[in-house]
């Protein structure tokens, strides 16, 4: 019985020490990747007690980081991989809750790192600990005390008030989420895993454990290639890339750039996306690239891991829900109307979600978790609920189709409606490229900001034709382009800033 995702690594570095690992600017194989990991393991037990959290201040982009994320574990200690490009007051705002036993630092991170260390916490730099003798024994003794419930991972995320949230994570959700990852996706030690998401994000676990326990190689994409369309291409080819995860805004960017051809990607056999809503034109473009590929959409969140997977198969018209296919065997999901009441079949809901792969609080954060961390709202089952704040409905043939946040579910004109439902009607509008809709709810304007070489007259012409008269934008603003997070999504809250000074 595995106890924790270190016996994925310490079973394949046994099985195939000589095969690579990770493609990156330091290659490393399997039996690297678990030596790096025992000493830096036997660095960390001498300072940091057992079941404590360890920060990782790393450049996110490096490799180097999962040598960190095992040692942090084999020390018998759980990790919170952090940002390092964050300004000083946000880091520190992260280590009040953390209170970290240690921070691990490269180089390029050692003054920040430094300047956020809090009392009675020690900075270690990961190289020099990397080369610290390793204590079999120790070690030994630490692994046998570690089990599925031990916290594996804090994963932040920003939080609504200003202060982030982070999501626990055990052991357990994590071997969950890989092995039915593995399952669904029928990966195999053959699959070159593309990883495009930095280490502090959720979205990059599927580049880590499913490689870890397979024996697969995981690729890091330079940031060159992350930054041009082409390049990106090009290393795909010439790397033979077989599985590609990434944001659906970052695949519409690539398909919009007009680099991709037909069969330009003949390796290529997965495009995960999750997150947002994937326009089906673009799609089109990417699989008329990968003739080998299948579109996959998951629906899943930093605090769930992954719901439901599926690929998307036959043809759909543009604008039209694509659904994100079938919950996972051990998911469990209560649609509840908006007066608490179970939902018919069909009918949408806000979701509550139970499996093994939930995480069970935000850390030291009771308030924060009372409000979405509960129990089954039928109570029928017992356990921890995670209260989605999406809605949802599972079709005829079982799969899910999610409609979009509960908050972005308003009340305009008197009517109830679904942004992302005017939103779909835009992108569904030839030469339109993206689109998003705010509700100013103060003046009860709806504002539609869009990319494409239109008009705000043609627009608004088509619309008329696809949404009932109190669906149609008050305001419609042309933009060269729309801004994005870090990991790529739409950021609303810069168009809600320029929705109000324009307002």
């Amino acid at each position: 019985m595995k106890r924790s995702v270190l016996d994925y690594l310490e079973n394949t570095a046994k099985r195939c020490p000589e095969r690579l690992a990770w493609d990156a600017s330091a290659p490393f194989t399997f039996g690297q990747w678990w030596d790096a990991a025992q000493r830096i393991a036997s660095s960390l037990s001498s300072r940091c007690a057992r079941n404590t959290p360890v920060a990782v201040l790393m450049n996110p982009r490096s490799a180097e980081c999962v040598k960190v994320f095992f040692g942090v574990w084999a020390a018998g200690c759980f990790y919170a991989p952090l940002d390092p490009m964050l300004p000083p007051e946000r880091l520190k705002l992260i280590m009040q809750n953390l209170q970290p036993t240690a921070i691990v630092y490269d180089e390029e991170s050692r003054a920040k790192a430094e300047a956020v260390c809090p009392d009675g916490c020690e900075c270690v730099l990961w190289s020099d600990a990397a080369q610290s003798p390793v204590d079999a024994d120790k070690l030994a003794q630490i692994r046998q005390t570690v089990t599925p419930d031990h916290l594996a991972a804090i994963l932040y995320t920003s939080g609504s008030t200003g202060i982030p949230k982070g999501v626990a994570h055990t052991q357990g959700s994590l071997m969950a989420y890989t092995e039915e990852t593995i399952e669904r996706y029928q990966f195999t030690e053959n699959t070159v895993f593309g990883n495009q998401s930095p280490f502090f994000y959720a979205n990059s676990i599927i580049d880590i454990f499913p490689p870890a326990l397979l024996g697969a190689k995981a690729c890091m994409i330079p940031a060159t290639a992350l930054s041009f369309p082409k390049t990106l291409v090009n290393y795909l080819r010439q790397k033979g890339i077989t599985e590609l995860t990434m944001t659906p805004s970052s695949f519409v960017q690539v398909a919009n750039s007009g680099v991709l051809t037909e069969n330009c990607l003949p390796e290529l056999e997965y495009m995960i996306m999750s997150g947002e809503v994937m326009p089906w034109a673009q799609l089109a473009v990417w699989m008329n690239a990968a003739p080998k590929g299948h579109a996959w959409n998951f629906y899943g969140s930093t605090e769930m891991f992954s719901v439901s997977v599926g690929k998307v198969e036959g043809n759909y018209e543009a604008g039209q829900l694509i659904p994100v296919g079938k919950p996972f065997p051990t998911v469990k999901i209560r649609f509840m109307t908006d007066d608490g009441q179970a939902a018919a079949p069909g009918e949408a809901g806000e979701m509550y979600v139970s499996s093994p792969m939930v995480s069970q609080a935000y850390y030291r954060d009771e308030e924060r978790s009372r409000a979405v961390y509960a129990a089954d709202p039928l109570g029928q089952e017992p356990g921890v609920w995670f209260r989605s704040g999406d809605y949802g409905f599972l079709d005829a043939q079982g799969r899910l189709n999610v409609l979009g946040r509960k908050d972005s579910m308003v009340k305009h004109h008197g009517y109830r409606m679904e942004l992302g439902e005017v939103e779909a009607a835009l992108r569904s509008i030839p030469g339109c490229l993206e689109a998003c809709c705010l509700l100013d709810k103060e003046q009860d304007v709806l504002w539609a900001f869009a990319v494409g070489n239109l008009t705000e007259k043609s627009l608004m012409d088509a619309l008329k034709t696809k949404l009932a008269r109190y669906m149609l934008p008050d305001k419609i603003v042309l933009l060269p382009e729309l801004p994005h997070t870090a990991n790529m999504k739409i950021d609303r809250q810069t168009l809600r800033k320029r929705m109000t000074e324009q307002g």
